[in-house]
């Protein structure tokens, strides 16, 4: 699990070796034992994540303190001011997006039919609404995804996204078929929202293409794993 501190934030992507951390497959006991038995859990003391049912669309749903422990609801992002709330996502190929500063935190899940909808920028908007946050003062950091290596899309895809942005034509490139970049699409869309693009980290590892690191949905052709990717507000 790749750990980063910022402040009174505390943000986290694992990978393989912590095991599959799909959660929202679980009964709420299996998973509040796994989530107990990791060990970023216990060496910093976190309470239950929660996370979302995620249906690859737009949606950011904020986490209050009166949300149940687990799932908030149908979305495919989280956003919360609460200290001591670890929110996260599950990814196998997706992008993870944690967006942040100190007084609130957001867990995006930018699969490429989010992205193509622009959740980055739905996010950063919800800093704003919900907390009267400017986009110039957050921070983001982009997890590991499919890399323009591996990601193929069908004429379609790549069709759909020029419509919603001709924009978008500099982040495919043509082999036997396109391919998208996925990490570099989300940047961008951060950065037209209001980020400063030194203020966007990533860690650029490819997870299909590293297979005994990560699960991978189109490396494994099913779902055979996922990671969780969490941002915390620790008090």
């Amino acid at each position: 699990m790749k750990i980063i501190e910022a402040g009174n934030i505390l943000a986290a992507f694992s990978d393989a070796s912590d095991g599959d951390l799909s959660l929202y497959t679980m009964a709420d006991e299996k998973a509040a034992s796994v989530w107990k038995e990791l060990p970023v859990v216990g060496r910093y003391a976190l309470s239950l994540p929660v996370y979302a049912n995620q249906v690859h669309r737009n949606d950011v749903l904020q986490v209050k303190k009166n949300s149940s422990e687990f799932c908030a609801g149908e979305a495919d992002g989280l956003i919360t001011d609460c200290f001591n709330r670890p929110i996260g996502v599950f990814s196998a190929d997706c992008l993870p997006l944690l967006i942040f500063n100190d007084q609130a935190c957001a867990a995006i899940h930018a699969g490429w039919r989010s992205t193509h909808l622009n959740i980055a920028q739905k996010a950063v908007e919800a800093f704003s609404s919900n907390y009267k946050i400017e986009a110039a003062g957050l921070k983001a950091l982009i997890g590991p995804c499919i890399n323009q290596c591996c990601l193929e899309m069908g004429d379609e895809v790549y069709d759909e996204f020029v419509a919603a942005d001709p924009d978008y034509r500099q982040f495919f490139v043509k082999k036997n078929k396109w391919h998208l970049d996925l990490r570099a699409l989300n940047r961008f869309q951060l950065v037209k929202a209001g980020l400063k693009n030194d203020n966007i980290a990533d860690v650029n590892l490819c997870t299909f293409c590293n297979q005994d690191e990560f699960f991978s949905f189109r490396r494994q052709k099913k779902r055979n794993g996922s990671m969780f990717s969490f941002v915390v507000r620790r008090s």
